[in-house]
Protein backbone atom coordinates (compact mmCIF):
# COMPACT_ATOMS: atom_id res chain seq x y z
CA UNK A 1 0.00 0.00 0.00
CA UNK A 2 1.64 3.37 -0.97
CA UNK A 3 1.99 5.89 0.70
CA UNK A 4 0.81 9.52 -0.19
CA UNK A 5 3.31 12.56 0.95
CA UNK A 6 2.85 16.48 0.49
CA UNK A 7 5.48 19.01 0.20
CA UNK A 8 4.80 23.09 1.01
CA UNK A 9 7.67 25.47 0.89
CA UNK A 10 7.27 28.46 0.53
CA UNK A 11 9.29 32.34 0.95
CA UNK A 12 8.54 36.04 1.17
CA UNK A 13 10.52 38.37 -1.06
CA UNK A 14 10.11 42.64 -1.25
CA UNK A 15 10.37 42.10 -5.41
CA UNK A 16 6.98 42.08 -6.98
CA UNK A 17 5.98 39.41 -8.54
CA UNK A 18 6.21 40.39 -12.48
CA UNK A 19 10.37 40.55 -11.27
CA UNK A 20 10.25 36.89 -9.63
CA UNK A 21 8.16 35.59 -12.81
CA UNK A 22 10.48 37.36 -15.14
CA UNK A 23 13.65 34.91 -13.90
CA UNK A 24 11.23 32.27 -12.82
CA UNK A 25 8.26 31.73 -15.12
CA UNK A 26 10.11 30.05 -18.01
CA UNK A 27 10.03 26.02 -17.03
CA UNK A 28 13.15 24.92 -19.18
CA UNK A 29 15.60 28.13 -17.49
CA UNK A 30 15.43 26.96 -14.15
CA UNK A 31 19.50 26.48 -14.12
CA UNK A 32 19.66 30.32 -13.96
CA UNK A 33 18.17 30.28 -10.51
CA UNK A 34 17.95 26.42 -8.97
CA UNK A 35 20.98 25.28 -8.01
CA UNK A 36 20.68 21.16 -7.77
CA UNK A 37 20.18 21.94 -11.80
CA UNK A 38 23.57 22.58 -13.91
CA UNK A 39 21.91 22.55 -17.60
CA UNK A 40 17.82 22.83 -18.51
CA UNK A 41 15.50 23.23 -21.70
CA UNK A 42 12.40 21.62 -22.95
CA UNK A 43 11.67 19.54 -25.85
CA UNK A 44 7.54 20.56 -26.33
CA UNK A 45 6.00 20.27 -22.99
CA UNK A 46 9.03 17.80 -21.30
CA UNK A 47 11.38 19.84 -19.20
CA UNK A 48 15.05 18.02 -19.08
CA UNK A 49 17.35 19.27 -16.38
CA UNK A 50 20.81 17.97 -15.78
CA UNK A 51 21.32 18.01 -12.26
CA UNK A 52 24.33 19.06 -10.40
CA UNK A 53 27.39 16.88 -9.32
CA UNK A 54 26.44 14.29 -11.77
CA UNK A 55 23.53 13.05 -9.68
CA UNK A 56 21.55 12.41 -13.53
CA UNK A 57 19.06 13.83 -15.59
CA UNK A 58 15.45 14.26 -14.94
CA UNK A 59 12.08 14.67 -17.34
CA UNK A 60 9.31 16.16 -16.05
CA UNK A 61 6.08 17.06 -18.19
CA UNK A 62 4.76 20.49 -18.25
CA UNK A 63 0.90 20.37 -17.61
CA UNK A 64 -0.01 24.00 -16.73
CA UNK A 65 1.52 27.07 -17.63
CA UNK A 66 0.09 30.54 -16.89
CA UNK A 67 2.22 33.58 -17.84
CA UNK A 68 -0.97 35.90 -16.61
CA UNK A 69 -1.59 33.77 -13.04
CA UNK A 70 2.48 33.48 -12.51
CA UNK A 71 2.34 29.56 -11.73
CA UNK A 72 3.16 26.31 -13.70
CA UNK A 73 2.13 22.49 -12.53
CA UNK A 74 4.43 20.11 -14.25
CA UNK A 75 4.91 16.10 -13.86
CA UNK A 76 8.00 14.05 -12.80
CA UNK A 77 8.25 11.34 -15.91
CA UNK A 78 11.74 9.78 -14.73
CA UNK A 79 15.31 10.62 -12.96
CA UNK A 80 17.60 9.42 -10.30
CA UNK A 81 15.09 9.85 -7.80
CA UNK A 82 12.01 6.70 -7.71
CA UNK A 83 8.94 9.64 -7.60
CA UNK A 84 5.82 8.15 -8.12
CA UNK A 85 2.76 9.91 -9.27
CA UNK A 86 4.80 13.14 -8.39
CA UNK A 87 2.84 16.83 -9.40
CA UNK A 88 4.26 19.78 -8.58
CA UNK A 89 3.09 23.50 -8.87
CA UNK A 90 5.20 26.37 -8.69
CA UNK A 91 3.70 29.99 -8.13
CA UNK A 92 4.23 33.42 -7.64
CA UNK A 93 1.77 35.49 -5.65
CA UNK A 94 2.04 39.47 -5.23
CA UNK A 95 1.74 40.52 -1.31
CA UNK A 96 -0.35 43.68 0.03
CA UNK A 97 3.25 45.15 0.56
CA UNK A 98 3.98 45.49 -3.07
CA UNK A 99 6.40 42.74 -2.63
CA UNK A 100 5.42 38.41 -3.52
CA UNK A 101 5.18 35.31 -2.55
CA UNK A 102 6.72 31.74 -3.95
CA UNK A 103 4.09 28.71 -3.43
CA UNK A 104 6.12 25.09 -4.09
CA UNK A 105 3.84 22.34 -3.69
CA UNK A 106 4.35 19.06 -4.38
CA UNK A 107 2.30 15.53 -4.40
CA UNK A 108 3.65 12.43 -4.62
CA UNK A 109 3.15 8.30 -3.56
CA UNK A 110 6.09 6.13 -1.79
CA UNK A 111 5.82 2.46 -1.19
CA UNK A 112 6.10 3.58 2.38
CA UNK A 113 6.51 6.29 5.59
CA UNK A 114 10.33 5.46 5.57
CA UNK A 115 10.95 6.32 1.47
CA UNK A 116 8.63 8.80 1.60
CA UNK A 117 10.18 10.86 4.13
CA UNK A 118 14.02 10.15 2.23
CA UNK A 119 12.08 11.41 -0.71
CA UNK A 120 10.32 14.61 1.12
CA UNK A 121 13.70 15.42 2.54
CA UNK A 122 15.57 15.63 -1.13
CA UNK A 123 13.10 17.28 -2.48
CA UNK A 124 12.40 20.31 -0.09
CA UNK A 125 16.17 20.17 0.33
CA UNK A 126 16.13 21.11 -3.46
CA UNK A 127 13.22 23.71 -3.02
CA UNK A 128 14.35 25.78 -0.12
CA UNK A 129 17.67 26.23 -2.15
CA UNK A 130 16.09 27.47 -5.06
CA UNK A 131 14.07 29.39 -3.06
CA UNK A 132 16.81 30.83 -1.05
CA UNK A 133 18.79 31.56 -4.61
CA UNK A 134 16.60 33.48 -5.75
CA UNK A 135 16.44 36.11 -3.32
CA UNK A 136 20.22 35.62 -3.77
CA UNK A 137 19.93 36.22 -7.85
CA UNK A 138 17.78 39.29 -7.41
CA UNK A 139 19.12 40.92 -4.74
CA UNK A 140 16.05 40.70 -2.86
CA UNK A 141 15.58 41.09 1.23
CA UNK A 142 13.13 38.74 2.03
CA UNK A 143 10.36 40.22 4.43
Amino acid sequence: MSVKMTINESKRYSVSAEQIWKLCGAPGEIENWLPAVEKSWMEGDVRYAELAGGAGQARERVTEHDDAGHYYVYDYLDGPLVLKSFSSRFAVVPTADGGSEILWTAEFAADNESEGTELAGAVTGMYQGGLENIAEVLGSVQS
